[in-house]
């Protein structure tokens, strides 16, 4: 979801300014105090005049976000998007998939199941978690159609053997560069990649 605002806030005993973030699955603060709150422990959420209020494990919560930005988070939290929303894809999507991957076939193919060559695709997918899927990724850069984009799916965390800067630098060499990140799952991140603009 990724919206950021600066605001006073209160939980429980804590009070003071902080940097109030809007995750896929939470709301983290940091400054004055800090928190991770997730949204399924979040009781009696509404918006009261132009903060956003619940009641959570720490106490009362309050974010002074404005009343527009408190309404937003509230539809945000209530009825979040779900992954395939993230990733753009839809029933009737023209879905290309680089490879068999049991995390990619169980998202897309209850959504997109009728996969298409990569010349007829807006989206293609392709998970990179060795050398040799870098290699494959190089390759399918160099084949993307003008108007096609790439999710890369990519494991989490320093034992990841492909780290997320190594991606980054093969698809900046291929003329690609980054237009979004969506969490996938606990252990995977997709970030999608498009022809550069001069």
């Amino acid at each position: 979801m990724g919206r950021v605002v600066m605001c006073y806030g209160s939980l429980g005993p804590d009070k003071g300014e902080v940097q109030a973030m809007l995750e896929g699955h939470c709301i983290l603060l940091k400054g004055d105090f800090k928190a991770k709150l997730i949204f399924g422990e979040l009781q009696d959420l509404r918006v009261r005049s132009d903060s956003l209020t619940a009641n959570t494990r720490q106490g009362p919560l309050s974010l002074t976000l404005g009343e527009k930005e408190a309404a937003l988070w509230l539809k945000k939290i209530k009825h979040p998007p779900s992954l395939v929303d993230k990733l753009g894809v839809s029933e009737g999507s023209a879905v290309h998939l680089q490879q068999t991957h049991a995390e990619l076939n169980r998202v897309l193919d209850p959504v997109a199941p009728n996969y298409v060559p990569l010349a007829q695709a807006q989206l293609t997918f392709i998970v990179v978690e060795t050398a040799k899927d870098l290699t494959a990724l190089n390759a399918l850069a160099k084949a993307l159609p003008e108007r096609c984009q790439i999710w890369v799916l990519r494991r989490k965390g320093a034992t990841a053997e492909v780290k997320e800067k190594e991606i980054m630098a093969l698809a900046k060499t291929a003329g690609l560069a980054p237009s979004k990140t969506s969490a996938w799952s606990d252990i995977y991140a997709a970030d999608r990649y498009g022809r550069a603009r001069c």
